[in-house]
């Protein structure tokens, strides 16, 4: 089971660069976070290196401030291609310089899902990918927390990487975010882990540690643990108390 900790969203209560250390104590060595354009990389890879730690993903970003803004809201749904590979060729250094197994590519805000934009601008990303020998990974989000998000279901996105075919573009399955919008299925997940990059963890209903909601993680991931899955399981929630007092639900997976 490898497991990263997104330090964007979890212990918010010390500095961000103080954060690779409180992981590490905690026993994990992974760690993930949002932008990379707000950061100092530099600094990150020192941390890394000290703290003997790595970086699963990020998000796609870029230098530029609003088409980071834009990207954080998604440009998919848009068909924005050229400025999603103008953004990729951008996040590739950083992406080197990191170690990263993958970048967070959201699909988009305000409008009605529009599967051939998504699809024209996956496919023209598909080849640089490939190409460069990086993985996007394409992430539903539920339109609760995320108002007016296009695509807060699993399905489309699965049925596009299908059409895509390939290997280097795969999805975040986000267990909380399906569960809040009602989509949560374990036998999806068995059906399309070979297209699954990357799960994140919150309980649900308020995105806290695992054990505060409904959400049975103990048997969701020892059943992802069954399955042909070797990428990361990311803890990514606001923790009701000391971020390394919430992590007891790992040891009861099987």
């Amino acid at each position: 089971m490898n497991i990263s900790c997104c330090i964007d969203m979890m212990f918010s209560r010390i500095n961000f660069y103080d954060r690779f250390e409180a992981v590490r104590k905690c026993g994990i060595e992974t760690i993930e976070f949002w932008k990379w354009s707000d950061k100092d990389i530099g600094r990150i890879e020192k941390l890394l290196d000290n703290n003997n730690m790595n970086v699963s993903i990020f998000n796609l970003d870029s230098a530029d401030r609003q088409l980071s803004n834009d990207l954080s809201c998604g440009i998919l749904n848009d068909g924005r291609a050229d400025e999603l590979i103008s953004s990729v060729k951008e996040s590739i250094p950083v992406y080197r310089r990191l170690g990263a197994s993958a970048m967070i590519v959201l699909i988009g805000d305000g409008a009605p899902f529009n599967r051939d934009n998504v699809l024209c601008c996956l496919k023209s990303a598909a080849a640089l990918a490939e190409a460069e020998d990086i993985n996007l990974i394409v992430e539903p989000l539920n339109a609760t927390d995320r108002k007016g998000y296009c695509m807060p279901y699993t399905k489309p996105v699965f049925e596009i990487l299908r059409e895509i075919n390939s290997p280097n573009i795969k999805m975040l399955y986000d267990i909380y975010h399906q569960s809040m919008t009602g989509d949560f299925s374990i036998d999806d997940i068995r059906e399309n882990i070979d297209i699954i990059g990357h799960f994140h963890v919150a309980d649900a209903p308020g995105r806290h540690e695992p054990g505060t909601g409904i959400i049975d993680y103990p048997s969701i991931i020892s059943q992802i643990n069954a399955l042909p899955y070797d990428g990361y399981i990311g803890l990514e929630y606001r923790a009701t108390k000391a971020d390394e007092d919430t992590m007891g639900f790992l040891k009861e997976i099987r």
